[in-house]
């Protein structure tokens, strides 16, 4: 097993955000966050922060929504074009560079955590780690809503295993997979709303993709 430096981490994922072409696809907020958007009210929770927020697409659906929002990236890409959005549509967004795993808040801070295609991307230490984090930053009643590949996702396999269930493709791109008896200790000390396991499969270049994805929203008590 081999480490997986940050550094190699960040030259990454400036050069993913660097590209016009994935502005597109990366753009669209995912309509299991359109739905929680709708459900939570600002009066009633609104600080929201958005954990490795690319290009801060959920970022901006909670701050239009009426929210306070909070934005993390490793990317000065990223949040570059997150505060241009941002001011092109009259909103105010806090923005802050750090790893996802990072603990850069104090107890109490939020009231909603949002982490969409974000915790897998570095070793299952760094998942729990952020888990932790995060349990901590929520104030009671606090929500918290990832993403992570399952078992079964077409990914599963390729490139370098660095760690169990967990690939490096090239050099700071790694995802961890996880079954759902890995994610239950994690959570713990939340109480779980709801955890689905959401598949699609398309067709690249006449190869079929097949993506499968952990959706859960937690709560802390």
């Amino acid at each position: 097993m081999t480490d997986v430096g940050p550094t190699d981490q960040k030259t990454f994922w400036e050069g993913v955000w660097r590209k016009e072409e994935n502005r597109d696809f990366w753009t669209k907020v995912d309509p299991e966050v359109v739905r929680l958007a709708a459900m939570v009210s600002p009066q009633e929770r609104p600080d929201v922060l958005d954990l490795g927020c690319g290009l801060g697409r959920n970022a901006i659906a909670f701050a239009q929504a009426g929210h306070t929002v909070t934005a993390v990236d490793l990317s000065e890409n990223a949040v570059a074009h997150l505060r241009a959005r941002a001011e092109e549509l009259g909103l105010t967004i806090r923005t802050q560079m750090a790893r996802f795993s990072d603990d850069i808040f104090v107890p109490g801070s939020f009231d909603i955590v949002l982490a969409v295609n974000v915790l897998y991307h570095g070793l299952p230490t760094d998942f729990a780690r952020a888990i932790t984090h995060v349990h901590c930053w929520l104030r009671p009643q606090g929500l918290f809503y990832f993403t992570c590949p399952t078992l079964e996702d077409g990914q599963y396999g390729s490139g370098t295993e660095v760690a169990p269930h967990t690939f490096e493709f090239e050099p700071g791109h790694v995802h961890f997979n996880a079954s759902w008896a890995d994610l239950e200790p994690l959570l713990d000390s939340f109480c779980l709303v709801s955890g689905k396991k959401r598949e699609h499969a398309w067709k690249k270049g006449g190869v079929r993709q097949v993506s499968s994805r952990w959706q859960v929203l937690v709560e802390k008590p």
